[in-house]
């Protein structure tokens, strides 16, 4: 306890009051002697302390690891930002869209963030609703506080000491070239042009994928990643969830899934593919080859066991799952994994992020592996973080939530690349050409490498027009898709 009230003081972090919670407890056992007098059980006592550190903060408190929204939220980000009361554990939380790391920013920019795994299910920010912020410190927990006022400049502060902690750097010159290239992506062109509910996750073909390559080339724009969305694989039930845990692609529309990779490679594109590992079914070819990789269902709402996905069981032998997976396709060309559906309780999620990632670069260093969780704690495992795409709705703010997933990412993921996803949203019912171009204005200028989903002649020449002066500007540009927030 003196040691974290030191750290907290040489960093020179104020803090407004503390004081210490005693949990401690002595369990007694049953002493027995043997025969030849040696105590076979012995008397245990087992005690922890957690300490209280109070802070003067004033609201709204800004909170990156917070991604869960209600409907009214959907669009602003508000989510993020508190000024009601509250208790979370931003270890537990589940991660949602995108959840960020586990700090937190006042309004006057005092800063304070979590340090260390070690004792997460104790540490929380207890929030009144006026002006104490609260944050339990179990023993084995450390704090980063700052109340200069610059929270940027804080939380740069705790990027670089975190980084130093857990030992990684940030992507330099030596990455492979293909990871600054821009990206074209099936998921929202399948839902453009799907004419029926779920019909999109039943359009991807290899004809799909042809035509989608074709017009790239005919809008003259330049060349890069291609990835396919979900819908290239089987659904062994017949229904869309019994896919998960099922990669192998659907040989009615991928007669030969070599032969489409190949088709990507020969038009001058890098494959990808999506694969969304955290979640699997119990239909799937995974659950009964490996039933012991079926996890729990999701915490809220209601769930038809006979038909619902689960959760990825976090302490199965998730390596020897993802590198059989991984290298299957690696070897037929993809040499990019987008990670999706990372939803559940951030301290599972992290391992299971972990496991994926030593798996893929087990295979090959070269291969990136994008995820959608940018928390420090995260980033060490990962290659890209995606802002998470947004729908333009106009029911809700949603200019200011591609502002806030953009910050939550190049914040919270330093020195890792940033994909900065789906131009144009992912909401085909409401884009206009006005909306795609507003969209579109917003990225120019930001870090990160520029993703097209849905093809822009659906909405205009200009957005054909505007689209390709972008995507040439970064890619014959500095390309700058690196965070340097720290």
């Amino acid at each position: 306890m003196a040691n974290r009230r030191n750290f907290i003081k040489k960093a020179g972090l104020g803090v407004a009051g503390a004081s210490v919670l005693s949990c401690s407890s002595t369990t007694k056992v049953a002493v027995e002697k043997s025969e030849d007098d040696y105590l076979s059980a012995s008397t245990l006592k087992g005690s922890s302390v957690i300490e209280k550190i109070t802070l003067k903060v004033k609201a709204p408190l800004f909170c990156p690891y917070h991604s869960i929204s209600t409907p009214d939220e959907k669009g602003g980000g508000a989510h993020y930002y508190k000024s009601n009361a509250f208790t979370h554990n931003p270890f537990t939380i589940t991660a949602s869209g995108m959840s960020g790391s586990p700090i937190i920013v006042d309004a006057n920019g005092t800063f304070v963030g979590f340090m260390t795994t070690f004792g997460f299910e104790n540490s929380t920010f207890s929030f009144d609703g006026v002006e104490t912020l609260t944050i339990s410190v179990p023993e084995g927990q450390e704090l980063f506080i700052k109340e200069t006022g610059d929270g940027d400049a804080a939380w740069k502060a705790y990027n670089r000491e975190m980084m130093k902690r857990l030992n990684f750097k940030p992507l330099t010159r030596n990455y492979p070239s293909f990871w600054s290239d821009v990206e074209y992506c099936t998921w929202v062109e399948q839902k453009y042009l799907s004419k029926e509910r779920q019909g999109h996750f039943n359009l991807l073909t290899h004809d799909f994928v042809k035509d989608y390559l074709d017009k790239i080339v005919a809008y003259g724009y330049p060349k890069g990643k291609m990835t396919l969305d979900h819908g290239w694989g089987q659904f062994p039930d017949g229904t869309i969830n019994s896919g998960f845990g099922t990669w192998h692609p659907d040989p009615k529309k991928f007669p030969d899934f070599e032969k489409t990779m190949g088709m990507i490679n020969e038009k001058g594109f890098t494959p990808g593919l999506w694969i969304a590992f955290p979640k699997i079914h119990h239909a799937s070819c995974i659950a009964k080859k490996y039933p012991d990789m079926l996890g729990s269902w999701k915490s809220s709402g209601k769930v038809n066991k006979a038909t619902a996905e689960r959760w990825l069981n976090p302490k199965a032998d998730i390596f020897e799952y993802a590198s059989e997976v991984i290298y299957r396709f690696y070897k037929i060309g993809v040499k990019k994994f987008k990670i999706d559906m990372s939803y559940n309780t951030k301290s599972d999620m992290l391992h299971i992020h972990k496991e994926l990632y030593r798996a893929a670069k087990a295979i090959d260093p070269t291969i990136e592996m994008e995820f959608h969780v940018p928390d420090i704690f995260f980033t060490k495992f990962t290659d890209v973080t995606r802002t998470n795409d947004v729908w333009l709705n106009d029911k809700y703010d949603w200019p200011a939530r591609v502002k806030t997933h953009y910050e939550v990412t190049y914040k919270s993921s330093p020195g890792r690349g940033i994909n900065i996803d789906h131009i144009g949203g992912n909401d085909t019912g409401a884009i206009t050409e006005a909306k795609f171009l507003q969209h579109l204005e917003m990225y120019k200028g930001k870090i990160g490498y520029p993703l097209v989903s849905v093809l822009p002649h659906h909405y205009g020449k200009k957005c054909v027009a505007a689209t390709g002066d972008y995507l040439w500007d970064y890619h014959k540009g500095e390309r700058k898709f690196i965070s340097d927030f720290y």
